[in-house]
């Protein structure tokens, strides 16, 4: 009889996921960060993880896709909700019924401060004392000892556009910026090209390199994505996007501003 139910057991939650999960020829919406390049480019849905992303799916014949963009904590929320499919970032860890995929690629979050005021940041304590500008929720990505040490910090603050953080930067209103470092080089690129003038800079690597998945509330989709991804690595569509970085997407228009 224990063994019957067990059985039951087994095929009720089978059902129950099939059910949950999204037909593959319905529309899958996926929620992305609006202020994200060169990783998402809002204007016309393309960089670096979106494409990775469109890839692995068209590669498993699903191209009815819908970008639509918001903060992350609102596509947290909605994810949970099940009012979007996927999300390209969730800070919620391994929350019961969202399920991440095999990593897209790899982020670098890193501290950038001006070269001229010798800062010495080898860690995020050293951080202590000084004026940071952080993206958005960074205390939820970042780290648990980054959370701590902002209530040391002469003053600490979280933005969603993250152009404002190099503005700010450059104009010597705050010491620090915390970011990605593909998201700081493209900005700093676009600056270079509006100012004559940009002052040098240094970056601190003081994070580890963090693995980049999407998050689903599919586990279906999820299987499928993955499969997805491991077919455009082995075939080259995966290493062709990726070549992007460093021109198209990052390319430092003065390298020597970089020390």
């Amino acid at each position: 009889m224990k063994c019957l139910l067990a059985i039951l057991f087994v095929l009720f939650s089978i059902d129950s996921l099939a059910l949950s999960a999204p037909k593959l020829t319905d529309r899958i919406t996926i929620a992305a960060s609006a202020s994200l390049p060169p990783y998402v480019f809002s204007d016309d849905s393309t960089g670096l993880q979106l494409e990775i992303l469109k890839s692995a799916f068209k590669s498993q014949g699903i191209t009815n896709l819908e970008i639509v963009y918001m903060s992350n904590k609102r596509a947290e929320q909605l994810l949970e909700q099940r009012k979007i499919d996927v999300a390209l970032n969730y800070a919620g860890g391994y929350s019961r019924g969202i399920y991440s995929s095999d990593s897209l690629l790899a982020y670098q979050n890193v501290a950038v401060s001006l070269k001229k005021n010798d800062y010495i940041i080898n860690t995020i304590y050293d951080l202590t004392g000084k004026s940071v500008l952080a993206f958005q929720n960074a205390t939820a990505f970042l780290p648990a000892p980054f959370k701590t040490i902002t209530t040391r910090l002469q003053f600490y603050d979280e933005v969603v556009n993250q152009a404002a953080q190099v503005d700010n930067l450059l104009k010597e209103w705050v010491d620090v910026i915390v970011l990605e470092k593909r998201v700081f080089l493209y900005y700093f690129q676009q600056y270079q090209k509006k100012h004559a003038l940009a002052q040098v800079i240094t970056i601190h690597p003081i994070f580890k390199e963090a693995p980049r998945p999407a998050y689903f509330n599919s586990q279906v989709l999820q299987e499928v994505f993955d499969m997805g991804l491991t077919h455009i690595k082995e075939n080259g569509e995966y290493r062709a996007i990726m070549a992007f970085e460093g021109s198209d997407y990052a390319q430092v228009v003065n390298p020597e501003l970089i020390k």
